[in-house]
């Protein structure tokens, strides 16, 4: 009786190792990295200091469409100022940069990763022949400014 059992015991756990799971109990993985944020009504302002430099960051969202200004001011450099807009979709802000430098209104894509009260600036991974950043298509192999651009006050 005993060998029944065992034999039972182990021909049950054989039989529930071979099934398919339930697709309404299976999960999706999940990144344990990525952090849902709330993007709240109204100005969204953010500010990055990198020793004497410091970038002013400002926009609002309408669902997907992210609208604003971004600002650079390099010490001793010619700043650059400019309006954004683009979408944000999973924290990744992606806009299209139109600003004034040196008297000469220039377009240029730039991409930002919301994370909690910080902004960090995507890298361009190269440049194309007019000089215009390009970045990776998969978004999860950018890589960010180590300094973010900080939440605060609108000015």
């Amino acid at each position: 009786m005993r060998l029944f059992s065992l034999f039972a015991g182990l021909l049950t756990m054989i039989v529930s190792s071979c099934q398919q799971p339930d697709k309404k109990t299976a999960t999706a993985p999940t990144d344990s990295t990525q952090t849902v944020n709330i993007i709240h009504p109204g100005p969204q302002c953010f500010t990055q200091i990198m020793g004497k430099d410091t970038a002013y960051l400002e926009f609002e969202t309408d669902n997907e469409v992210v609208t604003g200004q971004l600002e650079y001011k390099p010490f001793e450099k010619d700043k650059n100022k400019g309006t954004i807009s683009g979408t944000i979709m999973d924290n990744i802000i992606e806009v299209d940069y139109h600003y004034m430098s040196e008297g000469i209104m220039s377009v240029r894509k730039a991409i930002f990763k919301l994370n909690d009260d910080n902004i960090f600036e995507a890298k361009a991974t190269k440049q194309d022949k007019d000089g215009q950043p390009l970045f990776d298509q998969d978004y999860s192999k950018l890589q960010f400014d180590s300094i973010p651009f900080v939440k605060g006050n609108c000015r």
